[in-house]
């Protein structure tokens, strides 16, 4: 899927604050579409989707983030965002119950570390606090970095008519007036859903307006697009992960229909490509 989608990175020439901005509308569109959700719940997951983006690129861009969001009883919406731009949500994932529009929720941050070990950031989010409120606790509790976050998604076609949101990260050569100068600066810009819709239609127009009158630099932009990784390889993998006697069961009935939950995309696997899959993996073996 083509899309128009960009994170932009830019850093002022002080060194005093690093800004990520991103448009995020077709990657959120497509995530709506393959999860047939809308109206509130749909404009949630687009922010979710952008807020992985964000926490992705401000953090470490090479890694792979998942952001979810979690009512009281534990149903949940589910964000990824992938190294190479692909991204992904999902909606309560195993579970048909919807999944609570309001009411307090929590927000959790997964990613690997450099050295193997799994990163898990969770913040409370009260009732009637928004994607960008939540997202700033979370920097500030998790990964001790001031910021400055907006997220927006405006509903239309296809579930919203523009996604967005940047991160204003605050650096150590910032000095008490440079401070001051940006905090007013954001303070005077319009609201994030008029951004998107004025200045900041794309992620390189939205890091312009962010920082003007700012003299800055930009370091890297990078295009982003809705993408599963799921393959016919992946689902015969996950198969054959089942109990011997189950497998076996398979290979002598009907072929399977496998619908990924992420993407949509439908598997059919006949009991003679998974039987030679097998014997491929343990002729290697």
């Amino acid at each position: 899927m083509s899309s128009s989608d960009q994170v932009v990175r830019l850093m002022t020439m002080d060194g005093a604050f690093r800004l990520i901005a991103a448009v995020t509308t077709e990657t959120a569109r497509g995530a709506l579409a393959s999860q047939a959700t809308g109206d509130e719940l749909g404009l949630r997951l687009a922010e979710l989707l952008t807020a992985a983006v964000l926490v992705r690129e401000t953090t470490q861009p090479t890694r792979r983030v998942q952001m979810v969001w979690r009512d009281r009883r534990g149903r949940s919406l589910v964000a990824d965002s992938l190294p190479d731009g692909l991204n992904r949500g999902l909606v309560n994932p195993g579970d048909s119950a919807p999944v609570a529009a309001d009411g307090e929720h929590l927000l959790q941050v997964n990613y690997t570390l450099t050295n193997g070990a799994l990163h898990q950031g969770l913040v409370a989010v009260a009732d009637g606090d928004d994607m960008a409120t939540a997202l700033m606790r979370y920097m500030k509790q998790s990964e001790q970095i001031v910021s400055m976050i907006a997220v927006a998604a405006l509903p239309g076609p296809g579930g919203v008519r523009a996604v967005g949101g940047y991160v204003v990260q605050l650096l150590p050569e910032a000095t008490r007036e440079v401070i001051t100068a940006m905090t007013d600066h954001l303070g005077n810009l319009e609201p994030m859903a008029i951004l998107l819709e004025g200045r900041g239609r794309t992620a390189a127009e939205l890091a312009r307006t962010v920082f003007a009158g700012f003299e800055h630099a930009e370091l890297a932009t990078s295009s982003l697009r809705f993408g599963c990784t799921c393959s016919e390889v992946r689902v015969m993998t996950s198969i054959l992960t089942l109990a011997p006697d189950e497998v076996e069961s398979m290979l002598g009935g009907d072929p399977l229909e496998v619908r990924c939950d992420a993407c949509g995309t439908q598997y059919r696997i006949t009991p003679e490509a998974l039987r030679a899959f097998r014997d491929q993996r343990v002729a290697r073996a």
